[in-house]
């Protein structure tokens, strides 16, 4: 026996109004069903969609990570061949500073008197100092070395520290001075 069909149907009026009601009922709960199944659909359906678009955009953030991952790595013995380079320079830099320059030396050694005395020779020991021979021709030019090592001993000359007069030797109308120099 079906509930709610015509072939039911009592047409008592006390039975006809229950049975009336109790079909009313029935079509308003197969309504509320049919509503709620609807809104529990639609719900199930729109939590699968938004899942499968954060999914989907999910796969794509770690796409992207690892392809930036990839580059990072890639580039990695770029950056640390970069960054050696720059340690390398940065340390040759420091050499050069500290380095002693021969060619500045010497230079500096062949013009200390040049002006009116001839250098004779002149050696550089383990320390860095010079023995040179100063020699002159005349008075003048012996007072010229005598002045000159004054000036440089008062830090007037850029380049020498301290020059130290060792022996003066008079040969044949010529002077010959011998002195150690220390440069800066």
């Amino acid at each position: 026996m079906k509930l709610g069909s015509s072939a039911n149907l009592n047409l008592l009026p006390s039975q006809a109004k229950f049975q009336a009601d109790r079909m009313n009922l029935q079509a308003k709960l197969r309504h509320y069903i049919l509503v709620a199944v609807v809104i529990w659909l639609s719900l199930g359906i729109l939590t699968l969609a938004l899942n499968i678009t954060f999914d989907l955009r999910l796969k794509q953030a770690e796409r992207r990570y690892q392809q930036s991952l990839e580059a990072l790595k890639s580039m990695d013995q770029e950056i640390a061949l970069s960054q050696l380079i720059k340690y390398r320079i940065k340390v040759l830099g420091e050499v050069l500073k500290e380095r002693f320059e021969y060619s500045t030396a010497f230079e500096t050694i062949t013009n200390l008197f040049a002006e009116k005395a001839s250098l004779g020779k002149f050696n550089m020991d383990e320390n860095k100092k010079f023995e040179i021979e100063v020699l002159a021709s005349d008075k003048e030019s012996l007072d010229y070395i005598e002045d000159r090592v004054k000036r440089i001993n008062q830090g007037e000359v850029p380049g020498v520290k301290n020059v130290t007069m060792k022996q003066a030797v008079a040969e044949a109308e010529q002077w010959s001075v011998t002195m150690e120099v220390d440069l800066e």
